[in-house]
């Protein structure tokens, strides 16, 4: 059973997280058809963000209460329901409300919390390398979600795009996590042959969570991780695109960018119970700043290498911090409270997200480059660096 479990989330995450990143191809087809600005238009992705933080407490609350299973569906309807919807944008405001809020609540119910729980429930040990095996389902989406966008948009449009796509979401999800997803039964955390890990750690409560300078550094962590990245992945499209690279091409590197991060995950999840958790979060961090400073380089070289090079190394770290911070969460503050204290460090993910994606927008609107958007992420990949190993454990962070 744990193994379909994994599976099934695996599937999951792969579907809801390749919908959820594919708004980079679609952004670039509601700039051409409304003419909004750049940060008006990824201001939705930055609302999106914000909602999912503020909601995570929240999903948590519900996970600890009536199991990730339930919530995992309402969220699985909730997002193939505002895909659709999403075909009948003609405002700011109702991208906005669709992508913003309706879209992010039924992520928010399917993706990181719910999921994150459920894995580290079911595995005692090896958690982080379940982890990352469970979550590189997020990248395969992108590589296949991102591509299979830019097609449907090119063919019919991306209103069309939007229809299949939040249709599809529905017939496929709803069944697979009806069938395929159980909660882990409350006895069964260490599996036969599995031991508690070492040292076991004191059962928590919120309170004491959040009197820990581990939490706060892993929110600090969550904060910077989205204030790495997602200033860079929302834009990449549009950037590669404004140096003069057809959007096609554009689509598969992004979606090659999805592809390294399948390895990514399971790589540093892998090292993660290897060699720690804080220095495979560090080794993360260096792929997606090197990879960052490679997309920023077209504008010195304007070649598809530079492109090649961004997918390789930043894809390698794409998502790669999440389940090396559930992981690391799960071990210091285990107990049936986990999912709330989980869905507080959210809220860190939150804020960067909110900020990230308006960020590079409103960077590109006042002068005319992404270049000072990036060079910023590029620090952040420090500053998330530096949390990790403030938040190891006292003897041993794996």
């Amino acid at each position: 059973m744990p193994w379909v479990v994994v599976g099934a989330v695996w599937l999951t995450l792969a579907i809801a997280s390749g919908l959820y990143f594919s708004f980079p191809v679609f952004f670039v087809a509601l700039l051409e058809e409304f003419g909004w600005s750049r940060g008006a238009t990824a201001a939705a992705f930055s609302i999106s963000s914000v909602i999912q933080g503020v909601l995570s407490p929240v999903v948590g609350m519900l996970v600890d209460r009536l199991g990730p299973r339930r919530i995992m569906l309402g969220g699985a309807a909730v997002l193939g329901v505002a895909c659709v919807l999403a075909s009948r944008i003609g405002a700011l405001w109702s991208l906005y409300a669709v992508i913003g809020v309706l879209a992010a609540t039924g992520l928010c119910a399917v993706s990181w919390v719910p999921s994150g729980t459920l894995i580290a429930r079911w595995f005692a040990e090896r958690r982080g390398s379940m982890l990352g095996l469970a979550f590189s389902g997020m990248g395969a989406g992108v590589l296949v979600m991102g591509p299979l966008a830019q097609w449907l948009i090119t063919a019919y449009g991306w209103r069309a795009a939007y229809v299949v796509l939040g249709v599809g979401t529905l017939a496929v999800l709803l069944p697979l996590i009806w069938f395929g997803v159980r909660d882990a039964p409350v006895a069964a955390a260490p599996k036969r042959g599995e031991a508690e890990p070492r040292p076991t750690p004191a059962r928590r409560d919120v309170g004491d969570a959040l009197r820990t300078t581990a939490f706060w550094a892993l929110f600090f962590a969550y904060l910077c991780t989205p204030l790495a990245v997602f200033s860079v992945v929302t834009h990449s499209v549009a950037f590669a695109v404004d140096h003069g690279f057809a959007r096609l091409f554009v689509a598969g590197i992004f979606g090659l960018t999805g592809l390294l991060s399948v390895a990514g995950r399971i790589l540093f999840g892998v090292a993660a119970d290897r060699i720690g958790r804080a220095p495979a979060a560090t080794i993360s961090y260096g792929c997606t700043a090197l990879g960052t400073l490679c997309l920023l380089g077209l504008e010195l070289w304007p070649h598809a290498a530079a492109l090649y090079a961004y997918a390789l190394f930043f894809g390698l770290g794409f998502g790669a911090r999440g389940p090396i911070i559930t992981a690391m969460a799960s071990q210091i503050f285990p107990g049936r409270r986990f999912g709330v204290i989980y869905g507080i460090l959210s809220v860190g993910n939150g804020i960067g997200g909110g900020v990230a994606p308006w960020f590079g927008g409103f960077v590109h609107d006042v002068t005319g480059s992404y270049r000072i958007a990036f060079v910023i992420a590029v620090g952040f990949c420090a500053i998330g660096s530096a949390c990790f190993w403030l938040a190891r454990p006292p003897r041993q962070d794996r």
